[in-house]
């Protein structure tokens, strides 16, 4: 086996090929960090000719000419094949010191053990404990089997839905009720989804911005998103969608509604004309109760239509498209109009992508791992189980040094420095 450098070309078509690629492992990503200050290589394995294993390595200015080198979600190789990894690793080790890297980082896209829906072991399920302790013996340090959200480092657990060998209809089945009801209810709106260009990315950007002020998450730059744009979008990898609603389309749905209810109220009456019963009048005590919460929801309606208009965005999304899944990276909603179940149109839009190109899964991406009412994101969390899903918990996050030396030196200046800041 040979450990190299190669060239863009030869690891963008790896990438593409190889069974458990992700998006963060591509050229695109390189581009994109490349653009944030960071120097990028790419190696790779050799065995007979056959590039078998590979990697996009993205170097981070520290100090002096130092850097740290980042494997984000990688590298790309088969990591039940112990003796390949140790290669890969003694090799990456050499080839980091040649460019002055004080240690590197990396988070595999690698399942650790096998959970179910509520994020307990699965008994004889897949468990990868023997990787990671080979990984541990070569004398990485890990960041710790963690629960929570931390917003420096990738999800550890995540969420995902399978879409391969199943049907649209099948999938809306599988669903918890309140979920299925949600997409039928976004369908029967005309809760509509659409594209967003490179020019409007303010539309993705002020949902964004709304909802992570509610939800306490860090809001990114503008410039990362069109960064994201411009990387990943001429390949087809990243699209921003939005949905939003016809609030006159909206009122029409409800008054076909309010009518059908009138009726029952009508026809239920003359039936008590005749003949005093329980049942009829309970029915129709049912249709009144409705009719006054259709009024409710068609003043409410008009009152929307005062205020913004008579169209309404109501929630937006970034997803990835790469390799065997759909990724959902970032999603929000206008606290506002959340009654409209407006996420629902965005998912079930990427699920139908899902199953009509192919895809194995769609990725709801992250959640904290803490399945009780304890979590800070546990509606998140039984909004995504509603899709009756996956719970997937990753390796985690490892950190080698490679030069000790130096690299004790940086971390005595950056306690140096946070010291100063306090």
């Amino acid at each position: 086996m040979l450990f190299k450098e190669i060239t863009e070309t030869e690891f963008k078509t790896f990438s593409k090929e190889w069974p458990d690629n992700n998006f963060w492992q591509t050229t695109n990503m390189a581009h994109m960090r490349e653009r944030r200050g960071c120097t990028t290589s790419y190696v790779g394995i050799m065995d007979n000719d056959k590039l078998i294993a590979a990697s996009m390595l993205s170097f981070v200015p520290v100090f002096s000419s130092y850097t740290f080198c980042q494997i984000l979600r990688g590298p790309l190789l088969d990591y039940s094949n112990l003796d390949l990894f140790t290669f890969f690793h003694e090799n990456l080790v050499q080839f980091c010191k040649k460019k002055k890297c004080l240690y590197f980082h990396m988070d595999p896209y690698l399942m650790y053990k096998e959970r179910d829906i509520h994020g307990d072991i699965v008994e004889g399920g897949i468990d990868n404990s023997p990787i990671f302790d080979h990984i541990m013996s070569l004398g990485y340090t890990h960041e710790g089997f963690t629960r929570g959200i931390d917003n420096d480092r990738e999800p550890r657990w995540i969420y995902t839905i399978d879409t391969e060998n199943i049907t649209k209809e099948e999938l809306l089945k599988k669903m918890e009720r309140k979920a299925m009801r949600s997409v039928q209810h976004v369908q029967k709106y005309n809760i509509q989804v659409h594209e967003i260009d490179g020019d409007h990315l303010k539309v993705y950007e002020d949902i964004i911005r709304d909802t992570s002020s509610r939800r306490g998450f860090e809001f990114r730059s503008d410039d990362y998103y069109k960064n994201v744009y411009e990387c990943f979008h001429d390949d087809g990898y990243a699209q921003f969608l939005y949905a939003d609603m016809d609030m006159n389309d909206y009122i029409k749905s409800l008054e076909i509604d309010l009518k059908k209810n009138q009726d029952i109220v009508d026809q239920s009456a003359k039936r008590l004309e005749q003949q005093e019963s329980p049942k009829i009048r309970r029915k129709m005590d049912l249709a009144n109760e409705r009719i006054q919460g259709i009024n409710k929801k068609i003043d409410h309606a008009h009152e929307i239509i005062k205020e913004d208009g008579e169209k309404i965005i109501l929630t937006a999304g970034l997803f990835f498209t790469y390799g065997q899944e759909v990724l959902c990276l970032m999603s929000g909603v206008y606290e506002k109009y959340m009654q409209f179940c407006s996420p629902y149109a965005l998912h079930w839009h990427m699920l139908k992508h899902c199953i009509d190109n192919g895809f194995k899964r769609y990725n709801l991406y992250g959640i904290s791992g803490i399945f009780d009412e304890s979590a800070p994101d546990y509606g998140v969390y039984l909004f995504k189980k509603g899709f009756n899903g996956n719970v997937i918990e990753l390796m985690g996050d490892f950190e080698y040094v490679v030069d000790s030396k130096m690299y004790n030196v940086y971390q005595t200046l950056r306690k140096i420095k946070h010291t100063i800041k306090k």
